[in-house]
Parts: structure tokens; C-alpha cells; sequence
């Protein structure tokens, strides 16, 4: 690819984008349709789409590399077997009813089939992009998610290993594919006893640090290809083995950058696989009731899943909206079928198609979710798991505690002698697990679901902390509570000094910023250290 031609493509992508700036509207929806519409205006030959798809490629590897630096081992193992089972079922299902309904179209058994597969995966790099950048990948739906996600790869590595075998690979080729996971073990090991006793010293240069993050990253990935392990996989697994490090949010830090980078460029070469001369309105029809397949009937599915196992309305809604849109594995693994002549042009243009109107449409739902969950929850209530707290109604409790993750679980450390006093309501099954092990009265649900909020005796509680990092859901407490007991306390969480203002005007008599009281705490030490 020509320097001009690149540079012809990121100009019209800085023009469409910044459109979609001052709008104030999802930039991964103007780099979906920059590339779609400057794929058609700017040709390109073979060569250059091999050149942009080889680069592409790096962006989705460098986003799960660096989620993988993120996330911490203990995390994930809370959620496996939950993921695990969720993913699977979902998988199950999908493709069960997918192949119904794909037939139901007027499609051959097998085009249903593949179709079926293929629309049953969602899109890890438009989820964990989004997620980051909502700084919701430590949530507890954000781990929930990630987990979720990262069984839809394994599986979707095994339909990628079926595909293999029918190309005739050796049996050897594929059985080099074990040793990649002793290698790993040993990796972090490795990483545990050598590397954290270098750390320091490989922090020093952050050039240094940029080569060694950069080499590490892509060797490991390099390493899982020649063993037949996915790029994607063998990237997480790379982020993952550094995880454990103090060196792992600078690491973050230096890279993040090049992974913007190459994920443009992703996001553009999904636009490459449309051609517009396929349009015609029976080809449109089939492209809206697929799309509305994947984007109503997969979160459904999911929805009903987590129903079973009494997630709250709330976390099931966001975990179930991230698999409404078309994966950028679907897309590999129908080009996959496209060489052995299984798909016609015409049809990979179909799921192409689909692929943009699902991740299009996805892109604002998951973007808005709070707003789109306020808009449509009423209609849910199907889903909705009702909480028994008959057994602590007849108990005095005198304060509420709403979330009691990080900043909820530090307050009550500090109030442990009140233990009889205070009602924790969480929407993390595991920490009301412990709270009750502990002896504390907890309450597994969503603190902002009214009919939840119905059953506490407003009346008899002093003081309510909220710790609930989400600005509406804040003011929406804020609101409810002073209007059943205007003599009671509330004191709240906020992100932005404008937070602040607004939920003290609405009667909150605290509200305090985390990192304000933190770099305040901070100051005063370091004040009286100078003196």
C-alpha cells in the first residue's frame, strides 16, 4: 500500500470522524463507516489489502494483550466455571435456533449451518474497546463479560482446528498445539521469580521497557502461531503472564497508542468484505432479519441463561448486550469457508453486511447502555430476579451501604464493631457471599431496582453510603430516599467535580471524589514531610 493511498484513507477518516466528534457519537462507528465507504472510493489491490489486513490484525492482538495485562488470575478463576458454563450453553443455543431460523429464510442446510456458527460469536475487539474506555473492564460485568468472551475464542480456536483438518494438515502439525501450554506454565514461573527481580531495572529506560514489552508481546504470539494457538488467544495468555507485575500499567501506558493504531485499521478492513453491487431488496431483507437475529434473539438467549442463575436485571442486561453484533472471528472463519468454495461471494457479502449493521447498532447500545436499560427496563421485568429479605426486616438496621467492592469494602472494615447496624446491597455474588459468611446482613441485587428498594424500611435507616460509581444511578438514590425520609444522611460517590454539584444540589449531604481525598490524603503527608 502507498504511503498516499494510506494517507488519502486517514484523511477521510479524520474528516468522517470528527463529524461523529462534535456530534458526540461512538468514533468506532465513523471508523466502521470510513472503511466501508473509503474502501470503495480509494481501491485497493490485492496487495494492498493483504498489506492493511496484515496490519489490522495487530490491533485486535495488542487490545487483547493489553486486557490480558489487566486482569488478575484470582478475577477470572471467581467466574470460570460460570463463564465457562454460560458460554457453552450460549453457543448451543444460538446455533440450535440460528440454523431454524436461517432455514426459516429460505437458506440451504448448510449455508444455515455455517451461518449459524459464524453469528453465534461476538466481537471481543468492539466489546473490550468499549469496555476500556468505559473503564468498566475491572467491573464485576466487565469480568463477567471477559470471561464470557474468552470462551466464545476457545470455541471459536476449535471450529478454526475443524477447518484445519479438512485442509489434510498433518496430525503432527496439530499436536505441537500441546506443548504451547507447558510453555506458558514455565513462562509464568518465570515471569513470577526472574522477571519480577528485573523489573525495576527494566523500568528504568522507558524506551527499554517499550522494546522489551513489544518483543515479549509479539514473540509469545509468534511462539502460539508456530504451535497452531491463535494469535488472539496466544496475546491474551502474553498480557495475562506479565499480569502479576508492578511493571504491567506502564506496559499498558507505552503500548496503548499502537494498539489505537492498528485497531483503526482493523475496524476499516471490515468495510473491504461489503461490495455494493450485491444490493437488491431481497438480499436487504435477508441482511435485517439476520441482523436482527444476532442483535435481539443472541442477548435474549443469553438473558435466559443468566436468568437461571439469578443474576440481577441489571448485570444480566449489559453481560447480554455484548453478544448482540457479529464477531471479527465470524468474519475469519467464513473466509476460511469461502477457500473451500463452501460460501459464495455473494453470501460473504451478506454477512459482511451484517457484520456492520450488528456492530453499528451494537456500538450505541453498549455505549448507552445505562440510558438504553432506563428506556426498555420496564419491558424486563420477566428476567427480573426478586430478592427474599423477609429475614431482616424485623432488624434494626440504622445504615445502608450500597456497593461494597473496593471504596464500600474499606468503609466497612472500619464500622465492623456495627455489624448488627448495617445492610450492605451488592450485585456481586461472591462478595455477598463472604459478607454473610462474616455475619453481616447483605442483599444480593441491584440497588437501583425499585421494587428492591420497596422492600427496605426507609424509615428506620440514619445514613445511607452509596459507593456506586455511576453518576444516574446516584441521583436516581439520591431522589428516592429524601423523598420517603428527608431526616436521614446520604452520602455519595462522584467522578467529576460537576458530579459533585449536581447530587448535592438533588440533597445529598456528602459527596466526596475518590481521587480528590486521595491526592488530598497524599498532600498533607507530603506536607509534613517538607516541614
Amino acid at each position: 500500500m502507498t504511503i498516499e493511498k494510506l494517507g488519502l484513507i486517514f484523511i477521510f477518516l479524520f474528516l468522517f470522524s470528527s463529524i461523529f466528534y462534535f456530534l458526540q457519537q461512538p468514533l468506532l462507528i465513523s471508523y466502521l463507516l470510513s472503511g466501508m465507504l473509503a474502501s470503495h472510493l480509494f481501491p485497493l489491490n490485492s496487495l494492498e489489502i493483504n498489506f492493511l489486513e496484515s496490519f489490522s490484525n495487530l490491533g485486535l492482538v495488542f487490545l487483547l494483550f493489553l486486557v490480558g495485562l489487566q486482569l488478575n488470575w484470582m478475577l477470572l478463576k471467581e467466574i470460570s466455571r460460570l463463564a465457562l458454563f454460560i458460554g457453552v450453553l450460549q453457543e448451543v443455543l444460538t446455533i440450535i435456533l440460528g440454523i431454524i431460523f436461517i432455514l426459516f429464510l429460505g437458506f440451504d442446510l448448510k449455508t444455515s449451518i455455517l451461518f449459524s456458527i459464524a453469528f453465534s460469536f461476538s466481537s471481543t475487539a468492539i466489546v473490550l474497546k468499549i469496555l476500556s474506555d468505559k473503564r468498566e473492564i475491572e467491573t464485576f460485568h466487565g469480568r463477567l463479560i471477559i470471561g464470557f468472551m474468552l470462551v466464545q475464542d476457545i470455541i471459536s480456536l476449535i471450529a478454526f482446528a475443524i477447518i484445519d483438518i479438512l485442509k489434510e494438515q498433518s496430525l503432527a502439525s496439530s499436536l505441537k498445539t500441546i506443548t504451547f501450554f507447558p510453555i506458558f506454565i514455565f513462562l509464568a514461573i518465570f515471569n513470577n521469580l526472574i522477571l519480577k527481580k528485573l523489573e525495576n531495572e527494566i523500568a528504568k529506560n522507558l524506551e527499554y521497557l517499550f522494546i522489551f514489552s513489544l518483543s515479549y508481546a509479539l514473540g509469545m504470539i509468534a511462539l502460539g502461531d508456530y504451535l497452531n494457538i491463535g494469535k488472539e488467544i496466544s496475546a491474551l495468555i502474553a498480557g495475562l503472564s506479565l499480569a502479576n507485575l508492578k511493571i504491567s500499567q506502564e506496559i499498558i501506558s507505552r503500548l496503548k497508542s499502537l494498539r489505537d493504531f492498528f485497531l483503526i485499521l482493523f475496524f476499516i478492513k471490515i468495510g473491504l468484505n461489503f461490495s455494493f453491487s450485491d444490493l437488491n431488496l431481497n438480499f436487504l431483507f435477508k441482511v435485517i432479519c439476520l441482523s436482527i437475529f444476532v442483535i435481539i434473539f443472541n442477548p435474549l438467549i443469553v438473558m435466559v441463561i443468566m436468568r437461571i442463575f439469578r443474576f440481577p436485571l441489571r448485570v444480566n442486561f449489559i453481560v447480554s448486550l455484548s453478544s448482540g453484533q457479529v464477531s471479527e472471528f465470524s468474519f475469519v472463519f467464513l473466509d476460511l469457508l469461502k477457500d473451500f468454495n463452501y460460501l459464495k461471494k455473494d453470501l460473504i457479502s451478506l454477512s459482511s453486511l451484517v457484520g456492520f449493521l450488528t456492530i453499528f447498532i451494537s456500538t450505541y447500545l453498549l455505549t448507552y447502555y445505562e440510558k438504553v436499560y432506563e428506556k426498555i427496563k420496564k419491558y424486563l421485568k420477566i428476567f427480573e430476579v426478586k430478592e427474599r429479605i423477609i429475614e431482616i426486616k424485623n432488624k434494626n438496621y440504622e445504615i445502608l451501604l450500597l456497593g461494597c467492592d473496593r471504596i464500600g469494602s474499606i468503609i466497612l472494615k472500619n464500622f465492623e464493631y456495627l455489624k448488627d447496624k448495617i445492610l450492605i446491597i451488592d450485585f456481586n455474588p461472591e462478595i455477598i457471599k463472604n459478607l454473610k459468611e462474616q455475619g453481616f446482613g447483605a442483599i444480593y441485587g441491584d440497588a437501583s431496582e425499585v421494587d428492591l428498594l420497596e422492600e427496605l424500611d426507609v424509615k428506620k435507616i440514619k445514613w445511607i453510603i452509596s459507593t456506586i460509581p455511576d453518576f444516574q444511578t446516584n441521583l436516581f438514590l439520591i431522589k428516592y430516599f429524601k423523598d420517603k425520609n428527608k431526616n436521614l444522611k446520604i452520602y455519595s460517590v462522584a467522578s467529576r467535580e460537576e458530579e459533585r454539584n449536581e447530587l448535592e444540589k438533588s440533597g445529598a449531604d456528602f459527596v466526596f471524589i475518590p481521587y480528590t481525598l486521595g491526592g488530598e490524603y497524599l498532600a498533607n503527608i507530603l506536607k509534613q514531610e517538607v516541614k
